[in-house]
C-alpha cells in the first residue's frame, strides 16, 4: 500500500500517521486502488482516503504546532 502526503503535512506526524493507517487499512478500496491520500483539511484533521476515488476512509484529530505549519 502506497501513502500519498499532502505537502501541507509536516514530516513529523507522517510517521505516527503511517502506523494508524496500517493498523486500520489491511486492504484495498473497494474500486481496487492501494493508494491512500493524506491530507490536512483544517488545522487540526487529517483526512485518509482512497488516492484514486476519493472515498474517506476515516478522519484524524491530532495536535499540531503553529510554528511547523506556517513555515
Amino acid at each position: 500500500m502506497k501513502i500519498i502526503y499532502d505537502p501541507d503535512i509536516p514530516a513529523t506526524l507522517r510517521s505516527s500517521i503511517k502506523d494508524v493507517i496500517k493498523e486500520s487499512i489491511d486492504a484495498p478500496c473497494s474500486c481496487g486502488c492501494d493508494e491512500i491520500y493524506v491530507s490536512l483539511q483544517e488545522r487540526n484533521r487529517i483526512d485518509v482516503k482512497c488516492y484514486d476515488c476519493g472515498t474517506s476512509f476515516f478522519e484524524l484529530e491530532v495536535e499540531v504546532n503553529e510554528e511547523i505549519i506556517d513555515h
